[in-house]
């Protein structure tokens, strides 16, 4: 079965470790791992260091933007999805690509201390084919505090000019990493557009980066999606199996997410991986796993068909020229 998995940090590797995203041993989602695990469709996401300046996060951003096009891109490995007729969708839930080698390829944004608070950065980057923003990583920055930040505060006054500008540009906001009290302005506003791109459920395994029931209830109310991640620590206390995974997505199916939930794995950015999910070449057996417990059509919509049934409602289209 295919699989569309909504946040990979392959990017990152390849850009600050200068990985070849075509094949590496050190990678967990590089191009032969995604095709060996029949991923159709990939996120991307755009991560550079917290530690250094707003100015260097953008010139890293940028640099990391540069990188997706010629490694990723010019190399014909990625399929590169900007507007919502870029899907080439024959059924809402079915994908077709060009060839069964090449991936289609969206970029998120993972912390958003680059754009500064200006609405024009952020332009430049859509421009450049950034289609999700999540406004923080765990820490603070001048839109809004991380889910790991003690003081828990929401948007600044900049984060709501910069989610007003998104919701004009129609780029989805993910809560992945937003404090609890960040999550609550945005769903202030009229945003349409949300998802948590790789988080779980804290009512399952309590962690600041897991979702709270209203929350995954809000999302799903907003036609929204959530993405399951592999991120053991978000897991399960203990070792992680992909049981303990299933105890997430046991969760969120009862709360009423069947159409809403998916796979953000985080491919290239655990810290410790479950056991049996230790990069992208083991989905071919998690899929066997989902559909033995779930049932061919709730598997399928898990491993694929919901994600590309938001990006078929959430990205814009092509403007006319």
């Amino acid at each position: 079965m295919p699989v569309a998995d909504a946040h990979v940090d392959a990017l990152w590797k390849v850009y600050e470790q200068g990985l070849d995203f075509r094949s590496s041993s050190l990678m967990q989602a590089d191009y032969e791992s995604l095709v060996k695990g029949s991923v159709a469709f990939q996120v991307f996401a755009v991560f550079v260091s917290t530690r250094r300046s707003a100015q260097q996060q953008l010139t890293d951003v940028l640099g990391s933007i540069g990188q997706y096009y010629a490694q990723f891109v010019h190399t014909g490995l990625v399929r590169p999805v900007l507007w919502r007729q870029d899907l080439t969708a024959s059924m809402p839930s079915e994908l077709e690509i060009d060839s069964p080698l090449a991936i289609g390829g969206l970029l998120s944004l993972e912390g958003a201390a680059c754009l500064q608070g200006s609405i024009y950065v952020l332009n430049a980057l859509a421009e450049l084919g950034i289609r999700g923003i999540g406004l923080t990583w765990n820490g603070p920055n001048d839109l809004a505090d991380g889910c790991m930040e003690a003081r828990g505060g929401g948007l600044t006054a900049a984060g709501k000019r910069i989610v007003k500008e998104m919701e004009s540009l129609q780029l989805w906001l993910d809560l992945a990493h937003l404090s609890d009290a960040g999550v609550r302005d945005v769903f202030a506003t009229n945003l349409p557009h949300v998802m948590a791109s790789h988080a779980n459920a804290r009512a399952v395994h309590d962690h600041p980066r897991n979702l709270p029931d209203d929350t995954i209830l809000e999302i799903i109310r907003r036609d929204g999606w959530i993405g399951m991640t592999f991120e053991a620590s978000f897991v399960h206390a203990g070792p992680a199996t992909v049981d303990s995974v299933f105890r997430h997505v046991d969760h969120v199916l009862q709360l009423g997410g069947e159409n809403h939930l998916g796979l953000g794995s985080d491919f290239d950015g655990l810290s410790t991986s479950v056991l049996g999910l230790s990069s992208a070449k083991d989905y071919p057996s998690f899929a066997e796993r989902l559909r033995a417990r779930y049932g061919e059509v709730i598997a399928r919509k898990l491993l694929h068909d919901n994600l590309m049934s938001y990006f078929a409602r959430q990205l814009p289209s092509h403007p006319v020229s």
